[in-house]
C-alpha cells in the first residue's frame, strides 16, 4: 500500500475543495484534491448553473479566469410564479448573479486550483477515513487506479458533497453539530440546456413555477434569450 503525506488532503473536486485548496496552497502549503472521476470528466456537474454573489468571489482563484464561463450577468431578480394563488413574486438578487456553463466553470476552477499549485489525484475513490484516538481524522484510504492509497495529512478537508462516503465512515459521536442529513432534506430534479426558437420572456430573472406535487417547481434559467437550463424538481419527501 503505498502512502501520500501531505499538508492538507481535500475530498472533491468541486466549487468548495477547489477554493478550500487554492486558498491554501496560496500560503504555501502542500495540498492534494482526491477526485473520484478522471482527468477528462472532472468538473462536470448537471447542478448549480447559477451563482449568487458572482462579484465576491475569493481571490484564492481570480474571477477573471472564470469569466469566460458565465453566460449571462444580466440576471437581477428571480421570479416565483404559483398558479394556484393567481401570484407572482419578484424578488430582486443582490449583487452579481450569474448564469453559468457548468462544465466550463468546473473545468476552469480545476485550473484555478493547479495554478495556486494544488496536485490533484482523479480516479480516486475513497473508501475509508484514517481516524486517531480521541477522533481527529488525519488521512484517507481510496484506491486509486486499482492501487490501494492512503493519504496522511494534518487536516483533512471534506468536500465531496452531502452524500460524502466520508461522513459515513467518520466517528462523529463526540461532535456536538448534528450529523444526520434526512431523505426529505434532498430535493430529485432533471434539466436540460435547450435552444428555444424565440427569445424568452424574462431573460433577467431566474423563473420558477410552482407544481401540483407538494415542494415541487418548475424552472428555467436563461443562459441566453434563447437558450435556457429548464428542469423539474420536487421535495424527496413521500
Amino acid at each position: 500500500m503505498s502512502i501520500d503525506e501531505y499538508d492538507v488532503v481535500v475530498a472533491g473536486a468541486g466549487t468548495a475543495g477547489c477554493y478550500a485548496a487554492a486558498t491554501i496552497a496560496n500560503e504555501g502549503l502542500d495540498v492534494v484534491i482526491v477526485e473520484r472521476k478522471d482527468a477528462e470528466e472532472a468538473g462536470h456537474i448537471a447542478c448549480g448553473d447559477a451563482l449568487k454573489g458572482a462579484d465576491a468571489f475569493p481571490e484564492a482563484i481570480p474571477k477573471s479566469q472564470l469569466e469566460p464561463a458565465f453566460t449571462n450577468t444580466g440576471v437581477d431578480h428571480g421570479r416565483f410564479e404559483i398558479p394556484q394563488e393567481d401570484t407572482v413574486l419578484e424578488i430582486p438578487v443582490p449583487g452579481e448573479l450569474a448564469v453559468i456553463d457548468r462544465w466550463e466553470y468546473g473545468r476552469r476552477i480545476i485550473e484555478g486550483a493547479e495554478n495556486a499549485g494544488v496536485d490533484f489525484h482523479y480516479d480516486t475513490v475513497i473508501n475509508d477515513v484514517v481516524q486517531a484516538e480521541g477522533g481527529r481524522v488525519t488521512g484517507l484510504r481510496a484506491k486509486r487506479k486499482g492501487d490501494q492509497r492512503t493519504y496522511e495529512a494534518d487536516v483533512v478537508i471534506d468536500g465531496a458533497g452531502s452524500l460524502s462516503l466520508l461522513q459515513d465512515k467518520a466517528d462523529f459521536e463526540g461532535t456536538t453539530f448534528d450529523t444526520n442529513v434526512r431523505y426529505s432534506q434532498f430535493c430529485s430534479a432533471y434539466r436540460e440546456i435547450v435552444e428555444v426558437p424565440e427569445p424568452v420572456e424574462w431573460d433577467d430573472a431566474l423563473v420558477f413555477k410552482a407544481t401540483d406535487r407538494a415542494a415541487g417547481y418548475l424552472w428555467y434559467f436563461p443562459r441566453t434569450a434563447t437558450q435556457i437550463n429548464v428542469g423539474l424538481g420536487f421535495q424527496m419527501n413521500e
